[in-house]
């Protein structure tokens, strides 16, 4: 028997949203993700934990501190969530490795808008979405959108001006020698972003494939303090140092 379509659509055609107009729609992410063209999966992701021993004094005390200053903050609010686990941890990994970390990123412009939380840039980019305890399921709904919506901003293929100094001696070095032909570069479309969402010491990641059109939910979940390291090492990872520190700051 043949699969029946969906009669109704969560997501209406011709309307933009908000990331907290899509958390409120208190509906189940494979649904929200197909309205955006997405197939969504649950599955464990590769996601290899590189060596932070250099950090290792470092995060023992983040640790030690995290236990002992939780029992007197109490943890009503995302607010509370990115300043006692996810700027701490963050900023370790900083430490560890360099990439462009920008804090509450704006995306507008396309279907979906407004501000994700943290994104990294480096290697990889990494969307990192913080949400209330008791939204973490929803939560990676809220997470997924932001990935689409940071994937299609940087997808769009954007037009940089190039300084006429610059774009004469292009020119003279001509497309065979990596010079482009007009006084405009074309940066190239992003093809994949890693997103974590957290709820304060739960973690959990997942995967933006953008030419399979599908998000994958990673099945493991991290704890603070607990997986601090393994933490900090699976996001060094993902930002490397391919890139110059140069390139990094242009993004």
């Amino acid at each position: 028997m043949a699969c029946q379509r969906r009669k109704f659509m969560v997501l209406q055609e011709g309307t933009s949203y908000t990331f907290s107009q899509v958390l409120e729609l208190n509906s189940e992410t494979e649904e929200i993700l197909a309205d955006l063209g997405y197939r969504y999966r649950s599955a464990p992701l590769s996601l290899h934990s590189v060596e932070v021993s250099r950090l290792g004094p470092q995060l023992e005390q983040m640790r030690a501190q995290m236990r002992e200053r939780l029992p007197f903050v109490p943890m009503t609010s995302e607010a509370a969530y990115r300043a006692f686990y996810v700027t701490p941890l963050l900023f370790a990994v900083l430490d560890e490795v360099r990439f462009k970390l920008n804090i509450e990123y704006a995306v507008e412009g396309g279907r979906l808008n407004g501000t994700v939380d943290f994104l990294l840039r480096g290697r990889n980019d990494l969307v990192v979405a913080v949400v209330k305890n008791e939204e973490l399921e929803r939560g990676f709904g809220t997470l997924a959108a932001k990935m689409v919506a940071v994937s299609e901003y940087f997808g769009r293929p954007t037009v940089e001006s190039i300084h006429p100094r610059r774009a004469r001696k292009a020119h003279r070095a001509g497309p065979a020698r990596g010079g482009p032909k007009g006084t405009k570069a074309v940066r190239g479309a992003v093809t994949q972003i890693y997103g974590v969402v957290t709820a304060g010491p739960v973690w959990q990641f997942g995967l933006l494939e953008r030419g399979q059109k599908r998000i994958t939910r990673d099945t493991e979940e991290f704890l603070l303090p607990r997986d601090l390291e393994r933490l900090v090492g699976i996001i060094a990872g993902l930002m490397g140092e391919c890139e110059t520190e140069q390139d990094i700051i242009r993004r």
